[in-house]
């Protein structure tokens, strides 16, 4: 390379090649070039220069750089300096302060370095060259070997402004097939260093081989691999033939994949334990006579491919007849210690198209109902007076005419049925003779006509399902409440019952058990007035707190009972009981919050 050598005075060119690191020797026709005490020596084939350690100066004025005489003699530069081997001693302050040197070098992997002597005494410099933008790990496939790699140079700084780096691989050269490790190391005048890492991995491409099952056959691949050899692994198929049928030309039992630049091909290895080059059997044609059979016998399976009971025994077998190929034999005979240790893996089975082909299209819904939801004032099953729910069947069709097999699933519905208040899912189920299936499901609603309610200002109603005998009655009962420190606005009855027409009925504690039909429920809690009808008497219908606590919610919860056991209807009973169902009390109670 060329290097500038620029001082106060003149400029020098050279050709220089770059600087070894600190120690290495100069291989050339001079004598040994003498290291400075307390100092460092940089060579680089037939040219060095010497530097002092830090809080140490030369004893003498170096040359800018000693270049070796093809003669056999070192030479100054430049050249009128004689001369010297000078050495470094402690820094006298008194001294004269050096000049200051920068040397430019040009060429391919050139580098270029500030060098400053420093004009005053400073501390050790312990901070090593600072990296930064040290390449990625770079991976390349490819089918040429060796490659040419480029990538772009890290950037190096010291806070000297004096390093040297070297790079263990250039970028631009060229890599062969593996991982290959590339450092670039910086090191300043004080010894301090750096450096960074990155990998070159260069990869051949996957070549794999493709093939097809066999007609009525099936094909077996994986991969074969042995213990200790690394990432070497082989692709092989196994081609199957049902019994009935049998391959259409002798053929091997085991195919493995032969990559190379022009392509990929299947190849065998026959009794003599020669490859051969193999084509993978196309079909297996129906056997018009007894005999032999072409392959192996384990080459041949009863059963449909497609089942998983014959896709089982097919990929239990194959390890078999790898087993017993003359490519595993001929390994037990070059390499004793790895026979039979052999590892398949990625091992799966496709079914050819033909006579082993099951039907595996499920059949078709032509139609089917949409759901169903019906409001009625006759689903309450406690009145035994039920609605009667039917809708059109559904239709299926299949690919093969045949017939089909119609199961009923969801809940035990039937059209027809007579249904009471709730939710209802049915699903009916089609099976063709090879079990394949198609469903149809729709809902069905079944509800009583709302009642409408308004919540109460500064109040709340709670609301629960009655249930009598273990029967739920499909109705729900409510009551109104207001805070302590207001009044209703009417008297309130004890229960208000939603009927299946959408009418509150409301239950009494007097005589006369059951009150008006109420078409909405709209009390309301207003503030005391002093000209108006005081309180109602019974406390219960008020409460203290904020109703959306949980623990006023869970008081609220039992006023609900307490005013069912308040009715007419509730004590008549309980004094009759050969007459009524037993109470059993509610369930899913809610409190419903106004605003306050």
């Amino acid at each position: 390379m060329l290097l500038f050598l620029t001082t106060m005075a003149s400029v020098w060119l050279l050709t220089v090649p770059s600087l070894l690191s600190p120690g290495q020797m100069p291989l050339s026709a001079c004598k040994k070039f003498p290291s400075p005490t307390n100092g460092f020596l940089y060579c680089r084939a037939d040219y060095c220069i010497i530097r002092c350690k830090d809080g140490f100066q030369f004893d003498s004025e170096p040359a800018n750089g000693y270049l070796c005489h093809p003669t056999g003699v070192w030479t100054a530069v430049p050249p009128e300096e004689s001369v010297l081997w000078p050495n470094c001693t402690l820094k006298d302050n008194q001294k004269k302060s050096p000049e200051i040197y920068t040397a430019h070098a040009e060429g391919r992997g050139a580098t270029a370095m500030k060098i400053k002597r420093p004009k005053k005494s400073k501390q050790p410099d312990t901070i090593p060259p600072t990296i930064t933008n040290c390449p990625w790990d770079i991976t390349i496939t490819t089918e040429t070997d060796p490659v040419q790699v480029s990538w772009e140079q890290p950037e190096i700084s010291d806070n000297s402004g004096v390093f040297t780096s070297v790079a263990s691989i250039s970028s631009g050269s060229c890599f062969r097939y593996g991982t290959h490790q590339v450092q670039y190391t910086a090191h300043d005048e004080a010894g301090n260093e750096a450096s960074c890492q990155f990998k070159v991995t260069i990869k051949k491409p996957d070549l794999s081989c493709t093939a097809q099952p066999p007609t009525d056959g099936s094909l077996a691949c994986g991969t074969l691999s042995y213990p200790g050899s690394g990432m070497n692994k082989w692709q092989f198929c196994v081609p199957f033939c049902m019994k009935s049928t049998g391959f259409h030309r002798r053929t091997g039992s085991v195919f493995f994949c032969q990559p190379s630049q022009s392509g990929t091909s299947w190849f065998h290895l026959d009794e003599a334990w020669q490859m051969t080059k193999a084509h993978m059997p196309e079909t297996c044609t129906v056997r018009r006579r007894t005999g032999s059979r072409k392959g192996d016998s384990l080459q041949y399976y009863e059963g449909d491919c497609n089942e998983q009971a014959v896709k089982k025994h097919i990929l239990a077998t194959v390890e078999h007849i790898v087993a017993k190929d003359p490519s595993v034999v001929s390994q037990c005979t070059r390499h004793p210690n790895t026979c039979g240790n052999f590892r398949i893996s990625d091992l799966s089975v496709h079914c050819g198209p033909g006579n082993n082909q099951r039907d595996t299209e499920p059949p078709v819904v032509i139609s089917c109902p949409q759901n169903i939801e019906i409001e009625t004032k006759k689903g309450n099953p406690y009145w035994n007076d039920l609605p009667k729910l039917s809708w059109k069947e559904p239709v299926f069709e299949d690919n093969s005419r045949g017939p089909l097999t119609i199961t009923k699933g969801g809940s035990n519905v039937n059209n027809g049925d007579k249904l009471a208040y709730g939710q209802y899912s049915v699903e009916y189920i089609a099976t063709d003779l090879s079990g394949n299936q198609a469903k149809c499901s729709f809902e069905i609603s079944v509800k009583s006509i709302a009642c409408t309610m308004e919540l109460p200002e500064h109040g709340a109603i709670v609301c629960g399902y009655p249930s009598v005998d273990g029967m739920d009655l499909m109705t729900i009962d409510c009551i109104v409440l207001c805070q302590s420190k207001y009044q209703f606005s009417r008297d309130p009855y004890p229960i208000y019952a939603c009927s299946e027409e959408g009418l509150w009925w409301t239950f009494t504690s007097t005589f006369t058990p059951i009150g008006p039909n109420l078409p909405s429920l709209n009390h309301k809690c207003q503030e005391p007035d002093i000209h108006k009808k005081p309180k109602v008497v019974d406390q219960n219908f008020y409460f203290d707190g904020d109703c959306h606590d949980r623990a006023v919610q869970d008081m609220l919860i039992g006023h609900l009972e307490y005013f069912q056991r308040k009715t007419s209807a509730y004590q008549y009973c309980e004094l009759n009981s050969e007459f009524c169902r037993k109470w059993n009390g509610y369930r899913n109670v809610t409190v419903f919050c106004g605003s306050t």
